[in-house]
């Protein structure tokens, strides 16, 4: 099989020869392959094209190499060359950018695999591949990974992350700076982020970002939302989910069908459930600042340290006997007229930043600390 693959260096030197790739069998497959390796320059940008999965190792020295593996089932080798087919391989530089297209012309059972080594002077790393899984392991620069469908998996990343997938999950181990990723359909994880997070699964999946230095963004479709540090203020809504927020400093996160359970350290908060019971525990002191909780079809649990100086003000609508269960004193409930709405309010520790809570179906809790 000839996989066509020719080097065009603009900036070097012309057509190389066409390479043979010769043709195995390993067990049920019949396999191609073939590798090569050109030089880039420091503080480079590299882009490679491609379709297929794309794995990503750290190198040193000046030098990219990369292999280019096909595989596919087939009765006898004359038939494995018809269906693996060739293709083209393309290295050009323009403005900083080097660019690698690898553009296999194949059948649709053909799996392509991209191995890549990239040297740590490579300042941003491009990736854009019709389908298949992306996976970088180590990478100093920063990265912009771009799949039709297929899982993007990174582990230790020395700069920024922008992602994208068609449909799979997304893993991120660290990074030294900012992150923003969307799939379609599939989970998003995030252990430790270097900068602000911005996250969004648009079908269907759960998002859970461990600990970012700064802002946290998160919208899921259908799924879970978990933050358990933010530096800055998280920003989360589902429609299909509970969502829980561990420290931030500042909180709005809205919920169609599932519980908001939170703990915040300073800022305002904002939660709102469809369906759903809310948990808010305060923890920030003079830091917490207006605030607005509602619930139209679950409890309101409010949990406030004994030192907190804060002004309250509560109102339950709900048809079928409303309550307000406080534990301050300072807190006085207003007896309304049956099917009327209860309110209750009052300043602790002689008032302070108003925290307001409405429920239209269930029970407002003020617990102390």
């Amino acid at each position: 099989m000839k996989l066509g693959i020719t080097t065009l260096a603009i900036a070097t030197a012309g057509f190389l020869a066409a390479q043979e790739a010769p043709v195995v069998r390993e067990g049920a497959y019949w396999v191609g392959s073939i590798s090569d390796s050109f030089a880039i320059g420091p503080q480079s940008a590299l882009q490679v094209n491609t379709r297929g999965a794309v794995v990503v190792k750290r190198g040193s020295g000046d030098q990219v190499t990369y292999r280019i593996r096909q595989r596919v089932r087939a009765t006898n080798e004359d038939r494995a060359r018809a269906l693996l087919g060739g293709g083209a391989k393309q290295v050009t530089r323009l403005r900083g950018r080097t660019m690698l297209e690898v553009q296999p012309i194949s059948a649709d059972n053909v799996k392509t695999d991209l191995e890549i080594t990239v040297p740590a002077q490579v300042s941003m790393l491009i990736i854009r591949t019709e389908v298949g899984e992306i996976d970088v392991a180590e990478f100093d620069g920063g990265l912009d990974l771009t799949t039709g469908g297929g899982e993007i998996q990174l582990g230790r990343i020395g700069g920024s992350v922008q992602c994208f997938s068609g449909a799979g999950q997304v893993a991120i181990e660290k990074t030294g700076g900012a992150i923003k990723c969307t799939t379609v359909g599939g989970n998003i994880a995030v252990r430790d982020a270097g900068g602000p997070v911005a996250l969004s699964n648009q079908l269907g999946g759960n998002i859970r970002v461990d600990k970012a230095a700064g802002d946290v963004r998160a919208h899921s479709a259908q799924g879970m939302i978990e933050v358990g540090q933010a530096g800055g203020a998280v920003i989360a809504d589902t429609q299909g989910g509970f969502i829980q927020v561990g420290s931030a400093r500042g909180i709005q996160a809205e919920s169609a069908a599932g519980m908001v359970r939170v703990k915040n350290d300073a800022g305002p908060m904002n939660l709102a459930t469809m369906a759903g019971n809310i948990l808010a525990e305060l923890l920030g002191g003079a830091r917490i600042q207006d605030s607005s909780l509602v619930a139209s079809g679950g409890d309101i649990t409010v949990l406030i340290p004994s030192n907190l100086a804060m002004t309250i003000m509560a109102r339950n609508s709900s048809g079928n006997g409303p309550r307000i269960i406080s534990e301050f004193p300072e807190i006085r409930v207003s007896s309304t007229k049956f099917f009327q709405p209860l309110v209750a309010q009052g300043a602790i520790n002689g008032g302070g930043p108003v925290l307001n809570l409405n429920a239209t179906s269930g029970v407002i809790y003020l617990r102390r600390k």
